[in-house]
């Protein structure tokens, strides 16, 4: 197994008010100086070939195709998903300032859940948020998270901060996916399997060990406060659609439970078919959406974004003779891959991989040949996306955007919901044998907390 890298924390000035002081954010890379840069920054362009790679040999060429599969194309949705990121990853520890006696007192009082130790401090709330980001399959919603991922360092580690003694690991983020079982089990002893990877733990083993479910999502908790973990994003929530029995409602019970209990941001990704889940769990679905939305839809034929998407891959062309970009290759081309990313960019790489040793040219003729053999078994989802047919979409769940759906996702991120005056443990006693303390909203006014020396070896699970 790889060994992680973790990075001692180099502090920067946010310039940001609300995050001045805060190691724990002033840790991670400078904030972009543009909302252009969210953009930016997120883009990848390899290596385009030469005219010298074009004539080489052929084996060569058709090795060279898999640059291609680099690209990161910056779809205008991204800069929206990029700042939105920036900010949750960063609010997500105002609340949780490590030099404050109240996140102290916090930190110790889940660690000693069930053991009559420290209660909750009355007067936190979390500064958590959620984030829902949905999109067709292949359109480049995992992409995206990807790229935004490398923009942070995932494990940082915190010895002095000017002058004052702070021990601890931070995991920035995790990635999850939800599992095609949709178990609550099976996502958790993923989670520790993660901050076993990140951390040489072994934590994995004891939750393994652990014969209910409600003692292993106590122990995630913990571990999760632990290690001051910043956000998760959890990959394939449409997944939960085939959850068992009451499995999808515990998973989201947990999601909530991580966003209001944990103060931990969540960003959470899904095709069109989440909405047989949503439509089964609003409440909780709005906690996930709690800052806002995001709705990817596929690239519309003539679009000025599908030429500029083509632009940008037709410099990948490996065959011999490159051509203009023609209308007529553009049309072909969409007629092959609907407007979806993933399939544009597959047709793409099939037809010069056709090509190279062949004809040595792409054309129309080369997309459409493409769509009749190697991509014929996409051939009915793509032709359902080119229909816009909903008779036809239906055929394919993570493929199709309802209007039922999209009248619910207004009511789910068009406007944030208003922060409850109390965080509960109503929804989780389904999970919890024993809840923690609830924690009430603040009624009086706080005191600004100083800094001073802190030492959390008791909760730090390197320090043994």
């Amino acid at each position: 197994m790889k060994d992680v890298e973790i990075f001692p924390a180099v502090y920067h000035d946010t310039g940001v008010s609300r995050f001045a002081g805060n190691p724990f954010i002033e840790a991670m890379p400078p904030l972009e100086q543009s909302k252009s840069d969210f953009l930016t920054n997120l883009a990848h362009y390899p290596a385009k070939p030469s005219a010298t790679l074009r004539r080489s040999s052929e084996v060569v060429r058709l090795m060279e195709l898999s640059t291609i599969n680099d690209i990161v194309y910056p779809f205008p949705e991204y800069q929206k998903a990029g700042f939105t990121l920036a900010k949750m990853a960063r609010d997500t520890y105002v609340a949780r300032h490590p030099l404050t006696t109240m996140d102290r007192q916090r930190r110790h009082a889940i660690a000693t859940t069930g053991t009559n130790g420290l209660p909750m401090p009355a007067d936190w709330k979390p500064s958590a948020k959620g984030y829902f980001m949905m999109s067709v399959s292949g359109q480049g919603k995992t992409t995206f998270a990807a790229a935004a991922l490398l923009r942070y360092k995932q494990v940082i580690c915190h010895s002095n901060y000017h002058g004052a003694d702070l021990k601890c690991h931070q995991v920035v983020y995790v990635l999850l996916r939800v599992p095609h079982d949709a178990t609550l089990k099976s996502l958790c002893l993923q989670f520790f399997n993660e901050i076993d990877r990140l951390l040489g733990t072994d934590y994995s083993r004891k939750a393994a060990a652990l014969r209910n479910i409600a003692p292993m999502v106590d122990l995630m908790n913990k571990v999760a406060t632990a290690v001051s973990l910043g956000f998760i994003v959890v990959d394939e929530v449409q997944n939960l659609r085939s959850a068992r029995a009451q499995n999808a409602e515990l998973v989201l019970n947990l999601f909530s439970e991580i966003i209001e209990r944990l103060g931990i941001s969540l960003l959470a990704l899904a095709t069109p078919a989440v909405q047989a889940v949503v439509e089964g769990a609003v409440r909780n679905t709005r906690k996930l959406a709690s800052f806002g939305s995001l709705v990817i839809e596929p690239m519309a034929r003539n679009s000025p974004q599908w030429e500029e998407f083509c632009d940008t891959y037709w410099d990948y062309t490996f065959v011999k003779t490159k051509t203009k970009l023609t209308k007529e290759i553009l049309d072909a081309w969409y007629t092959a891959s609907a407007g979806n990313t993933a399939f544009a960019a597959l047709a793409f790489t099939l037809s010069q991989h056709n090509e190279i040793g062949g004809r040595e040219i792409i054309d129309a003729t080369a997309f459409q040949r493409t769509a009749a053999t190697d991509m014929a078994f996409l051939g009915p989802a793509i032709a359902a996306l080119l229909s816009k047919n909903p008779a036809k979409l239906r055929m394919f769940d993570d493929l199709l955007f309802s209007p039922r759906y999209k009248a619910m996702r207004a009511l789910l991120g068009a406007e944030e919901p208003a922060r409850p005056k109390g965080v509960k443990n109503e929804e989780f006693d389904d999970v919890h044998e024993e809840s923690m303390p609830p924690s009430p909203a603040a009624t009086k006014n706080k005191k600004k907390a100083s800094p001073r020396p802190v030492d959390l070896p008791l909760e730090d699970p390197l320090a043994r």
